[in-house]
């Protein structure tokens, strides 16, 4: 048997309101795309081809899913007009459908199955024809049944007419609330009740309350509580003392400090209330805001901007440097140090050596001033090893393990720190506070005006603690 699955522009216009940018299909049900609900189901009725079928984009899709490795059953895609019938569609698609029985999922509808049955027995036994419909789409096969008759009453099926933002959210918590038993979701679960994806870092303060999903690199901070009744998607930070209650939080999300978010979806600084379908945009982005992910076009364009200032920086430093760092080694007051630090790649490390500068003179006041004892580390920047602001970089030591699994979800070692902008971090508390933030809410060229007040920073620290 293979698997059609058609589904119209016209069904699920109503998603981009919500979701703009995210395509229906890879919409997350429990941190779970959308489309992989509907493989799965495919594979469990006995399917060994699916094939898409849109009148809309089909692109994003197409990269998400590929050709169906990950799933072992071949997935194809093909486009129709908006006024295709059914007819037309599976003439379109002779060639897939012609060899062997044929289950058509058609409309926007999420199917409710449990993977405990054997529906690849039930469906084999099914005469051709509608299976079930809703006011979204409809089930149905074509082609001969290879078993003996199936009672049509007894299929542990229902479809569900996925069309509003309410029918959304009450989809996810009931599927949350059932989490260990009809669907294979994502995550970890060594308890019932509470799947959590990797590089999860949850405060000791922290309160999780069953039933939750977590995604992959989220921060859960001191004293926040998580559910009950929480999805907390991918790339999430949940700041100190907020809590998420019967709520769904989608990926690259930043919930700020104090925030109760409580039956609602929040999707970037967008709060949404499911029942009315009212959106509110939050201004402050200290509160809630979309954490913004580094893509291919946006990292090469930071990577240039990074180096352009390493070039610019090594410029106006190399004279300084040259005049200066004699003096300041015969003084004995240029002290180097050689260590591996970690990098923003997981298990990869980085050989650095770095320079502290020792303030008891003139000269070493003004190198300090200058940053002198950062100018070797610029020339990392030049060549990709290090960004030009972002986090000091951690010593990777077997004691420090701890503190990196804690903030690798933002951590970019760079030349500058982004805490070095700010006057108030006293502790690795706050200094990790401001990381967050700016991990948070950077862009490059956000990162060269924050180079520059780091600059700033040090010549007043420099100035006011000779």
């Amino acid at each position: 048997m293979k698997t059609l699955i058609i589904i119209r522009e016209q069904d699920y216009e109503w998603l981009d309101h919500f979701f703009p940018g995210i395509h229906p299909l890879l919409v997350p049900i429990c941190n779970k795309p959308f489309a992989e609900f509907l493989i799965d189901f495919s594979i469990l009725a006995g399917s060994e081809a699916i094939r898409l079928v849109m009148d809309g984009p089909l692109s994003d899709v197409e990269r998400y899913c590929e050709n169906g490795n990950r799933w072992g059953i071949p997935i194809s895609y093909a486009s129709i007009k908006n006024t295709d019938d059914l007819q037309t569609v599976i003439d379109k698609n002779q060639r897939f459908c012609s060899e062997d029985r044929i289950l058509i999922i058609s409309g926007f509808v999420f199917i409710q199955y449990d993977k405990q049955y054997n529906y690849k027995t039930i469906f084999a036994s099914l005469p051709d024809g509608e299976i079930l419909s809703s006011n979204r789409g409809s089930l149905r096969l074509r082609g001969s049944r290879t078993e003996t008759q199936h009672d049509m009453g007894n299929i542990p099926l229902s479809l569900l007419g996925f069309d509003s933002i309410d029918v959304y959210y009450r989809l996810c918590m009931e599927i949350l609330n059932d989490i260990s038993s009809p669907y294979v979701l994502p995550g970890y679960s060594n308890e019932a009740y509470c799947h959590i994806g990797r590089n999860v870092v949850i405060s000791k303060s922290a309160e999780i309350r069953k039933p939750v999903i977590i995604g992959n690199n989220v921060q859960i901070l001191a004293d926040s509580i998580i559910g009950p009744k929480a999805v907390i998607g991918s790339n999430v930070i949940i700041d100190r003392e907020s809590s998420v209650i019967g709520s769904i939080v989608l990926e690259n999300t930043y919930i700020g400090e104090h925030l109760e978010v409580q039956n609602k979806i929040a999707s970037g600084n967008i709060l949404i209330e499911p029942e009315s379908g009212i959106s509110i945009a939050m201004d402050d982005p200290h509160l809630l805001t979309g954490i913004h992910q580094s893509g291919s076009a946006k990292s090469l364009f930071q990577s240039i901007v990074h180096r352009l200032a390493a070039i610019l920086l090594i410029t106006l430093q190399l004279i300084p440097f040259l005049l200066l760092t004699p003096i300041l080694i015969l003084q004995g007051k240029w002290k180097k140090s050689t260590n591996s630090y970690f990098t923003a790649v997981s298990e990869k490390y980085l050989i650095l050596t770095t320079t502290t500068i020792e303030r008891t003179g003139p000269f070493s006041t003004l190198a300090s001033a200058l940053s002198l004892d950062r100018f070797t580390l610029l020339f990392r920047v030049l060549i990709g090893q290090l960004a030009i602001i972002g986090s000091w970089p951690v010593v990777a030591t077997p004691s420090s393990i701890t503190e990196y699994s804690k903030t690798k979800s933002w951590y970019r070692a760079a030349v500058f720190s982004y805490a070095e902008t700010e006057e108030w971090p006293v502790n690795p508390g706050d200094t990790a506070i401001i990381e967050r933030y700016y991990a948070a809410h950077g862009n490059p060229m956000k990162d060269i005006a924050l180079t520059i007040k780091a600059l700033l920073n040090r010549i007043h620290e420099t100035n006011t603690h000779p």
